[in-house]
């Protein structure tokens, strides 16, 4: 048997729907204000390459959102991973980033 296929309604125009991009990248388990993270002081040492970080600024510039969520603790909110993101986030005034937690 064949479905029936819906009749379009009398005055209302079809319009197809756009694919939108995601607004977080692929793993995100939540998202959190600058406020709730806590970056390590040996994170805070690390001399951050300009070169590496402009490549950063520009694909969110391109796309509006991290390619990847930073790593941070569960509970604590201590950051594990992704401290250049962090810091991107923060040079172009996001409100919040995306995070996967580690247990």
């Amino acid at each position: 048997m064949s479905e029936a296929k819906k009749a379009p309604v009398p005055g209302k125009k079809v319009v197809p729907q756009k694919k939108q991009l995601p607004t977080q990248p692929k793993g995100t388990q939540d998202v959190l204000g600058f406020d709730k993270i806590v970056v390590p002081e040996e994170l805070l040492k690390i001399q951050l390459t300009l070169e590496k970080m402009q490549k950063v600024i520009e694909f969110v510039k391109r796309t509006g959102y991290l390619y990847e969520p930073l790593t941070t603790a569960k509970e604590s909110k201590v950051l594990k991973g992704g401290y250049r993101r962090y810091v991107v986030a923060k040079i172009i005034k996001m409100d919040q980033v995306p995070v996967v937690y580690e247990y």
